[in-house]
This record gives structure tokens, sequence and C-alpha cells, in this order.
């Protein structure tokens, strides 16, 4: 299906955050702001900036006795030795010296707030969001596109960026400052969250906290007629991606904790599918495959197949069990087959979004646009993927988006422990064997109140 949706690649002057100079040395860095914020104010036509006094330039004293006259116009003389740097657009000057990363920085976003912030420009967009998805992930660039069009017509302004969405991915993104929202695998997250006890590690999971869980994600192993068993892959060659990506790191994840060692290679989907064709690699490693053209289009003439992945107890705290048939992947799996495999929940994630921060003030109104309208909408269109969310759906462990856990609490209804028993229990039938699904299990309910006589 073809994705309707607009990339906006960052790294062009025009759309950067930020922009820095090598580190200088301290005695440097205080004679060198002032003479640059100076020029910059002056020759970019920027908003005035006072610069530091510096105890080499001594202000002539007034002249008490003199009598006022009308100065002519004088031209602001440019800096021996300085280079100015035209105001990228939609960007803002810092008011004071302001370091990122160990870098002396100019100029920042229009969301910014705080003491280093002023007016934003006229020509800078304050509702512009940019969500970070996993270019390699066809199911998630799919619903990336849907929410940025959704957002959109409710009034705000929203792009895709495509790039990677580790857990290491999405530090260099909050360090970066290169997108507000992230759509991105749990299982790496959570991971990388283990076992760190230090106050940085806490920081990081605080600034990027969720504002909804999205669907669960399948993982697909294809191989060889041969591969009848995932451990049979121990020390062959298995393709998981480019490093730093999702589907990387669920690879690493699962075969670790299934204790199989296989030989990892790293590219991308139609590279891999292509030499796996060739027999050059033993198997592909894919998640949220459902909307990838290439993998739609592989394996017509019957050579490969999907390989089951075990519900093991070692994956469980992370994944889900899954089913997946001949209307998922009809090219890899016959018409009576039912292939058992694993799924991934994904998630909504705001960046550098910190209780209390101005950007988790920020995105606080999109994301009361996205709960508020989601029913009709999101919830509403023909994407499966979309109608399984449930807003209210908690991800243990991980800290959620402070807005949306106020809607939830300002618009829950009289909760019902039985039902959500029940409902829990259905889903979970329905996601392990042929049982009913989750969207029966209301009526189920009903029916059975019924038999047992205690709804009248």
């Amino acid at each position: 299906m073809t994705q309707a949706c607009v990339l906006e690649r960052l790294g062009a002057p025009d759309d950067m955050r930020e922009i820095g100079f090598r580190r200088f040395s301290r005695t440097t860095v205080g004679i060198a702001t002032a003479l640059i914020l100076f020029a910059l104010a002056h020759a970019a036509g920027a908003m005035p900036v006072q610069p530091q006094e510096s105890p080499a330039v001594q202000q002539a004293p007034a002249q008490p006795d003199a009598a006022p006259a009308k100065a002519a116009p004088v031209a602001t003389p440019k800096p021996k030795g300085m280079l100015l740097y035209k105001k990228p657009k939609g960007m803002v000057l810092y008011n004071k010296p302001a370091f990122h990363n160990g870098h002396l920085v100019f100029w920042h976003g229009p969301w910014r707030g705080g003491a280093a912030s002023v007016a934003p420009t006229p020509n800078a967009k304050p509702q512009d969001f940019l969500i970070l998805v996993d270019s390699a992930d066809a199911s998630a660039m799919r619903m990336a596109a849907e929410f940025a069009s959704t957002m959109q017509s409710g009034g705000l302004n929203v792009g895709t960026v495509p790039g990677e969405t580790s857990a290491a991915a999405l530090d260099k993104a909050i360090s970066g400052d290169t997108a507000d929202l992230a759509i991105v695998p749990m299982d790496g997250l959570i991971e990388s969250g283990k076992g760190q006890t230090d106050k940085g590690a806490a920081d990081w999971r605080e600034r990027a906290p969720y504002i909804a869980q999205l669907s669960r994600e399948p993982i697909a192993l294809i191989a060889g007629r041969a591969v009848t068993d995932i451990r049979q892959l121990a020390g062959r060659k298995v393709n998981v991606e480019m490093p730093g990506s999702a589907t990387a790191a669920s690879a690493a994840i699962v075969f670790s904790r299934l204790n199989i060692a296989p030989d990892m290679t790293h590219e991308p989907l139609p590279e891999a599918l292509a030499r796996l064709a060739r027999g050059e690699i033993d198997a592909i490693f894919v998640v949220g495959g459902d909307d990838s053209r290439a993998l739609a289009d592989f394996g017509k003439d019957g050579r490969f197949h999907l390989v089951a992945i075990p519900y093991a107890a070692p994956l469980q705290a992370l994944y889900c069990p899954m089913r997946l048939t001949a209307s998922d992947q009809p090219s890899l799996i016959g018409v009576d087959e039912k292939i058992d495999t694993i799924g991934v929940a994904i998630a909504l994630v705001a960046i550098d979004a910190a209780p209390d921060s101005p950007r988790a003030d920020r995105i606080a109104p999109l994301a009361n646009l996205l709960f508020e309208k989601f029913d009709q909408t999101l919830g509403a269109s023909d994407n499966s993927n979309w109608k399984e969310v449930n807003l209210a759906a908690q991800i243990t462990g991980w800290p959620r988006l402070g807005a949306t856990q106020v809607w939830l609490e300002q618009n829950k209804g009289a909760p019902n422990a039985a039902l959500e028993t029940f409902r829990n229990m259905a889903q979970s039938a329905a996601a392990a064997s042929e049982g009913p699904s989750g969207a029966d299990a209301d009526r189920l309910y009903e029916s059975l109140m019924q038999w047992s006589g205690a709804a009248q």
C-alpha cells in the first residue's frame, strides 16, 4: 500500500534545531561569545542581545555639557576575523550564552522555554511536531503517516522523520533534539533500562514517557524450507537489519534469551531478501513486515517459509504470543498453515518530555487531541493496527506522559473488575489459539451473565 506521508529530512541548514561550534577553551569562550552574539544580533536582524562587558573595552564617559546633536545613521561594523551566520529558518536566538553537550549554541527551536527563551520569530511555526519512525518497519511507517495526517486535520502541523529507533538511537534523538515524538518497539527500551541504577539512566527514562501503547507487531523469521527449528540457526547467518535499528535490538534480545548465537548480518530488507534467495545467508529476522512491499513479493517460488518462534518463558516478560496465517504472508505460509510466533508492543513516546518540562507542556495539546478524537479517527480507520489500540493500556516499568494520565483519570468510567478480567482472558485466548476475539469480549460476557442468572 502506498504510504501517504511526507518525509522531512533533518540536517539541512533550514531544519537544524541548533548550530554549535567546536569546543573552545574557557578563556576564549568568554570573549568570543560576547563578540559573536553582538555581531549576530545586529547583522542578522535578530532580537537585541546585551553583550558581556569585556575588561579590554572601556566605555567613554558621558559629556553632560555637550549640546545634543542628531547623529547620522552609522552601519554596525563587522568585527575583523568574525564570520556572520544567517539565522536558520524557524529558529530563535538565545539571549545569553548557552552550552549543549560541551558546545556553544546560538539558536534554539521556538518551543523552548525557561530563562534562555525569547519571543518566537514571525516565521516560526510553534505547532510543528516531528515523529521519528524506523524506516525499516513498514507497519510503523504506515502508522506514523496516518497519525500525522490525523493530527494535521485537527490543526497541528506534524511530519515524519525516518531513522532508527533503538534505545541508543532514541538517546541520540534526545541529546540532539531531532524529534518530538517516536514510534518505537518497547522491548529494546525496557531491556536497556534493566540493571541501570545510576541517575542518568533513570532521568533518560523520564525524558521519554509514552503517550499510548499502540499495536503489537509480529516478528517473522524467514528461512529456507530446510530450516524447521529456530535452534538450527545457531552459528548461521541471520540478517537483522542495520546496526542501531530497533529490529537489530529485538533480534539480539530474542536470540540471547533463547540461548541461540547466530552470525548476524546487517543489511536493509530488500538486499537481505536478494541474498537469501541466492543462498548467501540463512534467514532474515523481521519486525513489522506486514506492510512491506518487498516482503509481500518474496517467496512466490515456494523455496522459503516462516519459522516458528516459541513463546518460551524467557521471552514472556517482553513479548506476547501471536499466530500468523496465509492472510498475513500468503507467499510464505500455506493456505492451511498456522505459524506460532511472538509479537512486540510498540508505543508512541514523547522525546525530551520529562515531567513539568517545556516540551511536556507543548506536547500536551497533541496528546489530548489524539485521545479525544481517537474513536472517530484512527480507531475507526481500516488499519487493523489502530483498531487494536487501547489508549488506557499500561506499559509496565515505563512512565506515561503526565497529560495523558490526567486525561484518562478525567474520562474514565466506573470500573468493572469482572468485565476487565473476562476481556483480558478473551484477548489472551484470541492471541494464543482459535478463541474469541477481543472485540467479542463484551458480548460474550453479557451472554455469560445471562446464562448464569447474574444479569437481569
